[in-house]
């Protein structure tokens, strides 16, 4: 009920959120335009760039597709390795006059439904009323965890690619709501408290094919949290809780309520009912929380994190992840390794239904679904990264990861019959990557 309440309460926002972004659009095509004029108005305008070139093995293997994260289209991924990681992104930046400015970004890259809107990551009006106090309005990058609001710009961060485990199920990159945040300290340490509501929407590819119950449109209002973040000197520590509640079912969930609704079906057995409604994510919450870490003394780098996932339905993410990186530079060079781990060991907990084939091969479909939102798997990383010239940089990565039983919450397999299970058992892979990374 409190969430539903929020909800209402926010929507008068949300048109005014939308305009904002189109108007965020329609700077950066004027910032263009105008950039050689004399006098332009645009000359206050700060902009600045970052992109990604990369390649990665995505289609090594047959039988498991190598993915970024969930929003990516795992066959488009799998036939252009060079598409996993590459991306090209603009923000713009404007003081409208004292204590206001507004921000906007924009990011190219691969995901499911593409669109301009989409591809909007920021839009948002900013008011800084003294040194202490700021509030947002508009579209903000969804930061809930260390690298979250910078995973778009690789160049920010040492390894390829954001830790898979921890990162890659997260269906969502930005939120249109409102924001504040109250920081204070010296030159010496800051603390910044931060609290956030608003709605988002994200459209995932979970499993292999390239159809209307693997391509799942999933909205979320209100999304809610708070964190705050401690900076000394080389050492900083983050803690971060947030809540959202999706408002609808996806096209799968609709599709397995349709079946089950068959009298065919649930008269000789009824508990498929209590399956298919326990699947269900209609007004059903997840809740994340998380705590990390990053030390830079010197010339060492060591960054973890550690968070947990529930939620108050079955068949979605779940369980604990975390990860740990260490680091040494040596001038130009910065070889790194890792490892990450998602924990989430649910077993089916519904009993077979009578002996009859087609219920029992509906039973088996039910079964296999769970798998989608699976991830029970480790990464073992080694890494180097170049920084051959100013804000440019050339990154090498393989990785070793473990997959067990019917973990296919994040790379899926190929093989996937349009009627049948996957039947994934434990097995390991290994792939490599490059990225050429930059900033302007």
């Amino acid at each position: 009920m409190t969430d539903r309440m929020l909800d209402r309460c926010f929507r008068p926002f949300s048109k005014f959120c939308n305009l904002l972004q189109w108007f965020t659009f329609l700077l950066l095509l004027g910032f263009w335009q105008h950039a050689t004029a004399e006098s332009s108005p645009f000359d206050d305008w700060e902009l600045t760039g970052f992109g990604t070139l990369g390649y990665a093995e995505s289609g090594k293997y047959d039988d498991l597709v190598l993915k970024r994260n969930i929003t990516q289209r795992s066959k488009k991924i799998e036939d252009h390795g060079w598409l996993v990681d590459s991306k090209l992104g603009f923000q713009v930046r404007k003081e409208l006059k004292p204590h206001w400015d507004v921000v906007g970004q924009i990011v190219a890259q691969e995901k499911v439904s593409n669109s301009i809107e989409k591809s909007i990551e920021m839009a948002f009006l900013r008011y800084q009323s003294d040194e202490m106090w700021s509030f947002q309005l508009g579209r903000m990058v969804l930061d809930t965890f260390l690298l979250s609001d910078h995973r778009n710009v690789g160049y920010s961060y040492h390894s390829v690619r954001p830790q898979t485990e921890f990162y890659a199920w997260i269906p969502y990159s930005h939120y249109d709501g409102m924001k504040t945040i109250f920081e204070f300290g010296d030159f010496d340490s800051s603390l910044r408290f931060e609290a956030f509501i608003g709605k988002t929407k994200a459209t995932v590819n979970i499993g292999y094919n390239d159809d209307d119950t693997s391509n799942n449109y999933v909205k979320s209002a209100p999304i809610y949290g708070a964190g705050v973040t401690w900076e000394k000197d080389e050492l900083t520590l983050r803690a971060y809780i947030a809540r959202f509640r999706f408002t609808q079912n996806t096209n799968a969930i609709n599709r397995l309520m349709d079946t089950v609704n068959n009298p065919l079906v649930y008269v000789p057995w009824p508990e498929s009912i209590e399956i298919a409604n326990d699947y269900s994510i209609e007004n059903q919450k997840v809740t994340y929380s998380s705590i990390g870490f990053s030390w830079t003394p010197g010339p060492w780098l060591v960054q973890g994190e550690v968070s947990n996932v529930t939620s108050t339905f079955f068949g979605s993410y779940d369980g604990q992840r975390a990860y740990f990186q260490l680091g040494h530079r040596f001038g130009e060079f910065l070889p790194h390794m890792g490892y990450s781990y998602s924990w989430d060991e649910r077993d089916f907990p519904y009993d077979p239904p009578p002996p009859d084939p087609q219920l029992l091969g509906l039973y088996a479909l039910l079964k296999d679904n769970m798998s989608s939102g699976l991830i029970d798997q480790s990464s073992m990383t080694v890494g180097v990264r170049w920084d051959f010239a100013t804000q440019k940089a050339l990154k090498l990565q393989c990785d070793f990861a473990t997959l067990d039983d019917n973990s296919l919450g994040i790379y899926p397999t190929q093989d996937t019959p349009e009627l049948g299970t996957r039947n994934w058992k434990k097995s390991s892979r290994s792939w490599c990557s490059t990225t050429f990374d930059w900033v302007f």
